[in-house]
């Protein structure tokens, strides 16, 4: 058989990267006496590493993180309120809920895209969302007919990652959906990432609803681990060092 049409029948069936590979495989295989199962592993590894690798790229990219962060970035030393062996996928694979409350610039944000890092890599589908784009995308929705095509939207990765709740005021529509989507993952076992300023007691606010903001927590908290992180503003030290602030 011709490389070249060893080739064709590669791509035929999708294999393009091993397709590209192919020449230089055969002539290694070939110099260094490679037994034909041997080499035939040696292709089958290399397009699956590709496609594992494509596939995760793929994943970050429809999770729209704001940026990458891993858990090993984390200044755990600067945040000691949080301890580096709670911090794991393992809430992700049980189908629970992550809550991070705290003031602002304490690491909330890194530590739910730290937290979505981890699952995706582990091959789980992740959606990110700031609360005042999810305002936005529901009054959108709403005037274009769109409301249920976008629950389902949401209620449809393995993780959802709300953050910022509580620096955004709800209005009815907006804080309906919300109750819709946490009701219908919580039916799923599909996992919330929650960031939030605010205590639980102070919900009610945000939701500019007692009742409704009950219900949400009941939902939220019946499987979920909160972490309350304490201490100093990563920002503000940023600019300490830079000597904008002053110590």
């Amino acid at each position: 058989m011709s490389t070249q049409l060893l080739i064709e029948r590669l791509e035929k069936w999708g294999w393009h990267h091993t397709a590209n590979q192919i020449h230089g495989l055969l002539e290694d295989a070939s110099k260094d006496n490679v037994p034909y199962s041997e080499f035939l592993d040696t292709i089958l590894l290399n397009e699956i590493e590709k496609r594992e690798s494509l596939a995760l790229e793929k994943r970050i990219q429809k999770a729209r993180l704001p940026y990458q962060k891993t858990i090993h970035d984390f200044d755990f030393s600067f945040q000691p309120s949080i301890s580096e062996k709670r911090v794991s996928c393992r809430f992700i694979e049980n189908g629970e809920n992550v809550l991070l409350l705290g003031p602002p610039g304490v690491g909330k944000t890194h530590l739910s895209i730290a937290f979505t890092m981890e699952a995706i890599i582990k091959g789980y589908s992740a959606a990110f969302m700031r609360t005042d784009d999810f305002i936005t995308e529901c009054k959108k929705a709403e005037k274009a007919g769109l409301l249920n095509r976008v629950i389902k939207r949401w209620s449809r990765p393995h993780i959802l990652v709300i953050d910022e709740l509580g620096y955004f005021p709800f209005d009815e529509l907006s804080a309906n959906v919300l109750f819709q989507v946490i009701s219908k993952r919580y039916d799923q076992r599909g996992a919330l990432i929650i960031t939030s300023n605010k205590s639980f007691v102070e919900w009610g606010k945000i939701f500019r609803d007692e009742v409704l903001a009950t219900a949400i927590l009941d939902r939220l908290l019946h499987h979920a681990t909160t972490f309350n992180v304490k201490g100093n503003s990563y920002r503000l030290r940023e600019k300490q060092k830079a000597g904008v602030t002053p110590v």
